[in-house]
């Protein structure tokens, strides 16, 4: 099975849940449900430790590759950053071009973390971890940086018997 077929097969895997979670009811107020959904509740915030390696608390677990990320991005570390995320990545901040592969993800993280307080100095909250057969995750996550909130969605998968982010997706909460 390729990888691009493993990535399409878990989307469903990854919607179907959010959406059941987020208690979206036909002729409810489903908005007020997914917004109440992707608030972070979970207490998690990212550090990193002095000589900028990540604290990870679940090495060889999903979560563990997220938090590692987490903890790059707080410390403002392109290189950990980079090594988050498997070779043939895709990254798609909002209001930013989609980046694919590590060249764009490295270029990406560069512009992003220029002169940027308020990603360096945000919290994170990892709302949800899922795997799927083993090899796959997906993994919903909030975060806040200076006044605004954002939600994160992780796809990842096995590289070399690790974690890797193969997907990644984020944008601003309403």
């Amino acid at each position: 099975m390729s990888k691009v077929f493993q990535r399409w097969a878990l989307l469903p895997a990854a919607i179907v849940p959010v959406l059941l979670v987020a208690g979206c009811d036909v002729g409810g107020d489903s908005t007020q449900a997914m917004k109440a959904a992707v608030t972070p509740t979970g207490p998690y915030t990212a550090s990193a430790s002095p000589t900028g390696t990540a604290t990870a608390t679940a090495a060889g677990h999903p979560r563990g590759a997220v938090e590692s990320y987490f903890n790059a991005l707080k410390a403002g570390n392109v290189d950990q950053i980079v090594s988050a995320f498997a070779r043939d990545a895709v990254v798609e901040i909002d209001g930013e071009a989609t980046a694919e592969g590590t060249r764009a993800i490295r270029n990406l993280y560069q512009q992003q973390l220029h002169g940027a307080t308020d990603l360096l100095s945000a919290t994170h909250s990892i709302v949800d971890v899922r795997t799927v057969g083993g090899e796959n995750a997906v993994v919903r996550s909030g975060s806040k940086q200076g006044q605004s909130r954002f939600r994160e969605l992780f796809l990842l998968g096995k590289e070399g018997g690790k974690w890797k982010i193969s997907e990644f997706m984020n944008n601003q909460s309403s």
